[in-house]
């Protein structure tokens, strides 16, 4: 019979090798500073994305705004009503505009529509003194929450399509 050979599990023979203990800790360490950069990646990407989320809602109210302003007729009988929001004319505003605060998916909004008469049918005219063109203005800016951009706006013209050399 054979004789068996009794081998200490302590022994490294020549061709094994293996990380010490310093190699792994170093290897942890490096893992743990690239685990931390993408942690700061993903909260400057959620941040991101919420301030998107911001922006995104503050464009749909101002062109909502501004869809509703350019579908009423821009004539005698609208552009010296005043302007106020679901049911108004196109009459000019104040220097500050009119403000108003709109909630949109949960985020509140103030809205300052402003309008201003640029052009008007010079005097000795039929209609003198009318305004003939308007700059609409709407500014969007989120409240309460902390928003990378402070206001969205968005600007239109409207003219009445009365003809003659003004």
């Amino acid at each position: 019979m054979g004789r068996s050979i009794k081998r200490n599990p302590r022994r490294i023979s020549a061709g094994e090798k293996g990380f010490t203990l310093m190699e792994t800790a170093i290897a942890l360490v490096m893992m743990f500073v690239v685990s931390l950069g993408a942690a700061s990646l993903f909260a400057y990407a959620s941040n991101a994305n919420s301030n998107a989320d911001d922006r995104e809602l503050a464009m749909a109210i101002a062109q909502k705004r501004l869809e509703w302003l350019r579908t009423i007729p821009f004539t005698t009988q609208t552009r010296s009503v005043a302007y106020g929001y679901p049911n108004g004319g196109l009459a000019a505003t104040s220097p500050g505009g009119v403000v108003e605060t709109v909630t949109n998916a949960g985020r509140s909004y103030q809205v300052i529509t402003t309008i201003v008469d640029n052009n008007f049918v010079p005097a000795g005219n039929p209609d003198a003194g009318a305004c003939t063109l308007k700059t609409i203005k709407i500014k969007v800016t989120p409240l309460g929450a902390a928003s990378v951009f402070p206001s969205f706006s968005i600007t239109t013209q409207r003219s009445t399509q009365v003809t003659g050399n003004y």
